[in-house]
This record gives structure tokens, sequence and C-alpha cells, in this order.
């Protein structure tokens, strides 16, 4: 099999989760069918150090992962003077709570380092073991914690003040 085709086996086979996990981060359609491209961008860019298929799906979690991150980081910066974040739009039904939490999660993500953010999401959102998410990024379960302990001090000393 051609590489061109090999590739564009993994981009049909794992597309749907690759989407999921962008609309998941982006939760806007348009949004997440862009980080999508770019994902399949970086899969040709980096078909070389593409693991084998069991650890595929892994791999392309934590790219998609990064760019959906790396989207939402050039978006703040596009927002007047990146004070106010609204990506999550608030829906009929939730209170005021619920899109006030989204508000202080979206800022302290957005404030927090590449590596911090990458846990916290695991961790926090997506409800990943810290054995789990150090396992998804190649860390140790140590690292892992100190991280999220840095994320949440982070978040309180920026977010609660």
């Amino acid at each position: 099999m051609r590489d061109g085709d090999a590739l564009s086996e993994i981009c049909r086979r794992l597309g749907p989760a690759i989407y999921r996990r962008c609309l998941k981060i982006l939760r806007n359609p348009d949004e997440a069918a862009d980080a999508c491209q770019k994902v399949y961008m970086q899969l040709v860019r980096h078909r070389s150090r593409l693991p084998p298929e069991p650890e595929q799906l892994r791999w392309v979690y934590v790219v998609a992962t990064r760019v959906c991150f790396a989207q939402l980081r050039d978006d703040a910066w596009e927002t007047a003077s990146g004070a106010e974040l609204n990506h999550d739009a608030p829906g009929p039904t939730d209170s005021f709570a619920e899109v006030a939490d989204r508000q202080m999660a979206l800022k302290a993500l957005s404030c927090a380092t590449e590596h911090e953010r990458m846990v916290a999401w695991l961790v926090l959102v997506d409800g990943h073991s810290q054995e789990e998410a150090a396992e998804l990024l190649s860390l140790s379960r140590k690292t892992v914690g100190k991280r999220i302990q840095l994320f949440l001090a982070n978040a309180r000393r920026g977010v609660f003040e």
C-alpha cells in the first residue's frame, strides 16, 4: 500500500473520532471541521512518526487535542484584548452558574501553558484518571499530578481573584 493510500485509510477510519474530539473541545461544528483539516495535515507532515495501528487512535487523539488548543489560543488572541472568551455560547437550558463556570474554565485554560492545558483537559474535562492521562501523553503519573496541581493553583490565583 502506498504512503498516500495508507494515510487516506487512516483518515477514513479515524476521521469520525477526530471530528468528535475537535467538536468536544471547540463546541462549534465549523471550527471542528477546520481543526480536523489541520489534524489531517499534521498526519501527512508527521507520517513517519505514526505508530502502529493499535496505538494510532491514541496518537491522533493527542494531536487533535493540541490542534484544538492552538486554535482556541489563536481565537483568544483575536478577541478584544483577550478578556472575553465566548466560545461556549449559552444554550436555552443553561443556568447562569453553568455559563459562569464554563467561562471561568475557558479563561483558566487560556492562561495555562500547553502542558498544563493538555493535562487539565484530559483529567478535569474528559474525566480520565491521572494514570490514563499519563499514558496518553507518555508522561509519568507524578508529572500529571504536578501539572494538575499547578493548573489548579494558577487558575485559583488568576481567575478567582
